[in-house]
């Protein structure tokens, strides 16, 4: 039977959650894409329908300066033709004078015949001009009508292609959409071959689906969590250990990052010194970095959302950074007894981690006090740490407590003992079922 680990399930489901937004969005940009140039079909459609229209109009409007230009035409034949019966009427008068009886001649009067004939010159001139602005009015549809049928043949064209181009752009989105649904539904079947495969492994390996049951825990909304099952959280066995950091390696880019630079760190060690120089970086940097991430997984579903590494300012520019900080809390949260130590459903929980031996965290009394001074603005405020504390002397270890408490975040020593983390981590990094011994402080 192949291993499916929990982790790479969860990696799974996150990547189909990733590919199947990337799906959902992909379609929303080829429906916005599709819009689009059905917009510009529709606006080139009316474009053309308006340019139709315009052109109608221009031609109309040709014809009509056209027939105009005939009867302005017409008009001047007719005013010519008046000047010439005027100018024959005044020659007729012309040609009528007489004698008298002594054989004097007296001349016609014309005077009628002359005035008709200015009449007839005033009208020749006002046909003229009426026929040139005719001409020009002739000229100016002719030129409105001839860009009139070039808008509308250009927005033929531009119809043709919002045409042309919204079937590409559907060809196109059709393809893409089926090429992207068809790897949704290969991704699918592949998440439900590995919950299968995951679940038939963990019906036969209790430890790993002791672990699975853990890393999917949520709070029943309607108890109080209490001490009892924060210990239940919080203290990892060996063998959970294994199991939580090869899910911290599968889930965790930092995390498998150091795990990579470490083994690499070994495979150019030359001699057991370096090899032990490897192991002492180990213990002083992955264990405390281990102890932060089982606090956050164990109590991360407690919250609503979790931040790391809050920074909080003094007065005297000094600062110091949190750990965690569990905010908007699902349940009520008791953490022991004792003012600070709940927080009610919707508060938040500030919390130091401290991992390592009894050394260290003697050492670590001044600087846990002085980092409690950032957890004032939450509810309730703890520093949890290894079961270490439970080897110091009863005085050392009511000193250690009492000063922590005194500072406003209690002290509770739940997590596994730093050798116990050093050695998973030792495990995890060599790959090999060797002891690392030690305790060393990170």
């Amino acid at each position: 039977m192949s291993y499916v680990s929990v982790g790479q399930v969860e990696n799974l489901e996150e990547a189909i959650g990733n590919l199947d937004m990337l799906y959902q969005g992909m379609e929303s940009a080829c429906q916005a894409q599709i819009a689009s140039v059905v917009a510009r079909c529709e606006a080139a459609q009316a474009e053309l329908e308006n340019s139709t229209a315009l052109l109608d109009a221009g031609i109309e409007q040709e014809m009509q300066a056209e027939n105009a230009f005939v009867q302005c035409q017409q008009a001047l034949m007719a005013a010519q033709g008046e000047l010439s019966h005027a100018h024959a009427a005044l020659a007729f008068c012309e040609a009528g004078g007489r004698y008298d009886a002594e054989g004097h001649y007296y001349p016609p009067i014309c005077s009628q015949e002359e005035h008709g004939i200015a009449i007839a010159e005033a009208d020749v001139q006002g046909a003229e001009t009426a026929l040139f602005s005719a001409e020009q009015g002739v000229v100016a549809a002719k030129q409105q009508r001839m860009a009139l049928e070039q808008r509308r043949d250009l927005a033929h064209q531009c119809l043709d292609m919002a045409s042309q181009l919204a079937q590409s752009v559907h060809s196109e989105c059709a393809a893409r959409l089926s090429h992207a649904a068809q790897l949704l539904e290969t991704g699918r079947c592949r998440l439900r071959n590995a919950s299968t495969a995951l679940t038939a492994y963990l019906n036969t390996h209790p430890a790993a689906a002791e672990f699975h049951a853990w890393v999917n825990w949520k709070p029943d909304g309607k108890k109080v969590v209490t001490p009892q099952d924060l210990h239940a959280r919080l203290n990892l066995t060996p063998e959970q250990q294994r199991y939580f950091y090869q899910y911290l390696a599968e889930r965790d880019p930092q995390f498998r990052a150091k795990i990579a630079d470490y083994r690499q760190q070994l495979a150019n060690a030359a001699g057991p010194a370096e090899v032990m120089a490897v192991q002492l970086k180990i213990r002083r940097h992955l264990s405390g970095y281990c102890g932060e991430k089982i606090v956050e997984k164990a109590l991360g579903p407690l919250a609503g959302s979790v931040s790391t590494q809050n920074k909080t300012r003094f007065a005297d520019g000094r600062y110091t950074k949190t750990d965690l900080v569990l905010q908007d809390l699902n349940v009520p949260v008791i953490l022991g007894r004792g003012t600070g130590m709940s927080a009610p459903k919707g508060g938040s929980i500030a919390i130091e981690v401290k991992c390592g031996g009894t050394a260290y965290l003697l050492g670590q009394q001044d600087h846990m006090v002085f980092q409690s001074g950032g957890h004032q603005q939450a509810d309730a405020s703890v520093t949890i740490c290894s079961r270490d504390i439970k080897k110091l002397p009863q005085e050392k270890q009511d000193q250690l407590r009492e000063a922590l408490r005194q500072s406003g975040s209690p002290l509770i020593g739940m997590l596994p003992e730093k050798a116990e983390i050093d050695k998973a981590c030792w495990l995890l990094v060599t790959e090999e079922q060797q002891n690392s011994g030690g305790a060393d402080e990170n």
